[in-house]
């Protein structure tokens, strides 16, 4: 079971989420991006979906992060936001997402995105 981690900073969205990925996908859910690289630090996900808009460490200094670490460098990220227009999009593929997800989702769309996504990897 491929395993997918989950990053937004409201509870709501990760219950959300949780509940469409749980049986398809293993799940581990944190609420910022200061966990988000502590975690990494020593576990691999195959996947990871990623809040722009969070208080702290937002979702464009996590992609940052990831992209300059050698060790989840590989990993693809599809972000995720209330906030889905143009610019936002543009800057979260220049920093290397592999895609961009609008909310409130579409279960059976975000399943098929994540699913594109993994297949591309592969």
């Amino acid at each position: 079971m491929k395993h997918i981690l989950v990053i937004d900073d409201v509870s709501t969205n990760l219950k959300c989420l949780g509940m469409i990925l749980r049986n398809q996908y293993q799940v581990t859910m944190l609420k910022s991006g200061e966990d988000a690289v502590k975690y990494l630090a020593s576990h691999t996900p195959d996947m990871i979906l990623l809040d722009i808009r969070m208080h702290g460490m937002d979702g464009y200094e996590v992609m940052e992060y990831l992209k300059k670490n050698p060790s989840t460098a590989h990993i693809p990220v599809i972000l995720i936001t209330a906030d889905a227009v143009k610019e936002n999009k543009e800057k979260g593929i220049a920093l290397g997402a592999a895609d961009f997800i609008g909310k409130p989702f579409e279960p059976q769309y975000l399943l098929d995105r994540i699913e594109a996504v993994l297949r591309t990897e592969e």
